[in-house]
């Protein structure tokens, strides 16, 4: 097992040591993590929307760190604020960068908030996201998948392929639905089966929390929202339903987080690892690991960040 890991390992260093980036020089994993994501939470609150100047830097930022994907959080305040116009200018922007820039909405229900991004999107007809990622806990507190959840998947695929009145075409056929997940549960309850197979459905990527000490490895633990167990459920829904599940892996660099590590393991005056490479020594585990099965129903895609105030502050 130690000689097959160590190869594995070999395999993804040679292709992160040949992959680099034309623009910056720096070093890319584009041919192994086809989603290099990061979360940006500060896009609305801090000001950077509209300032033309803060736009430009953080996708400086972006294109200097190889991400190929950012998830912009309060958009439906944004828009219930009058921001319309800004935000059509700012995703035409992204979408111009070399290399294109996909831009997700972060979505925390199916209320005034969605509204707002149902609106925006149907009213253009260019500048609409690529993605809507999910930011509702259906396993925490007294929501549950059936009430907080289900509601917010029909909506999404509303906008992906209900056509409009009068046209035989959906707007946006391509748009990613993009599914957040914590624990595949029912608060209180056991994990469940029959929601990992909703999320399959209905998903064109799952985002998958891996929040644990020492994340750039994979969890050994058995417990039952280990990243493990998480993984083995969608294996087996995406077998019993014979659908490939494309898995996105979350790193949470936010300093005052329950497991900090992750942020040392990345910042310039700690470890000094590149973004990438957190998903290189993860994925060699992962390949590894025995632990994990039918791993031929799971399409590793890639990475996100969560979240950019604190991956700047690592790695400015």
């Amino acid at each position: 097992m130690n000689n097959l890991k160590y190869a594995i390992s070999l395999f993804l260093s040679l292709i992160l040591f040949c992959a680099c980036d034309d623009d910056d020089n720096t070093i890319s994993v584009g041919l192994l993590a086809e989603h290099r994501g990061v979360y940006i939470n500060d896009f609305y609150q801090a000001g950077i929307l509209g300032n033309a100047t803060l736009e430009d830097n953080l996708l400086a930022w972006v294109d200097e760190h190889d991400f190929t994907d950012i998830y912009l959080y309060n958009i439906g305040a944004a828009l219930a604020d009058g921001l319309d116009n800004e935000l059509h200018a700012f995703v035409n922007k992204a979408h111009d960068q070399l290399p294109y820039v996909r831009v997700s909405f972060v979505s925390a229900g199916y209320g005034d908030s969605f509204t707002e991004i149902e609106e925006y999107h149907d009213g253009r007809k260019d500048g609409r996201p690529d993605g809507i990622v999910s930011e509702i806990e259906f396993w925490n507190g007294s929501m549950n998948f059936a009430d907080d959840y289900a509601p917010w998947i029909n909506k999404v695929n509303e906008l992906k392929f209900t056509p409009p009145p009068g046209q035989v075409a959906p707007l946006n056929a391509g748009i990613t639905r993009q599914f957040y997940i914590g624990k595949i549960k029912d608060p209180g309850m056991p994990p469940s089966l029959a929601i990992a197979k909703e999320l399959v459905m209905h998903h064109d990527e799952i985002f998958l929390t891996n929040y644990h000490t020492n994340a750039w490895h994979l969890s050994g633990s058995t417990a039952e929202n280990s990243i493990v167990n998480k993984l083995n459920l969608l294996a087996q829904a995406g077998m019993e339903l014979n659908k490939q599940v494309n898995i996105v892996i979350l790193f949470n660099v936010y300093q005052a987080s329950a497991s900090p590590e992750i942020w040392d393991y990345f910042a310039t005056t700690g470890m000094n690892k590149e973004f990438e490479h957190a998903f290189v020594e993860w994925s060699a585990e992962y390949q590894a690991s025995t632990d994990i099965l039918h791993k031929e129903f799971l399409n590793l895609k890639g990475f996100g960040i969560y979240r950019y105030s604190d991956a700047q502050n690592a790695r400015p």
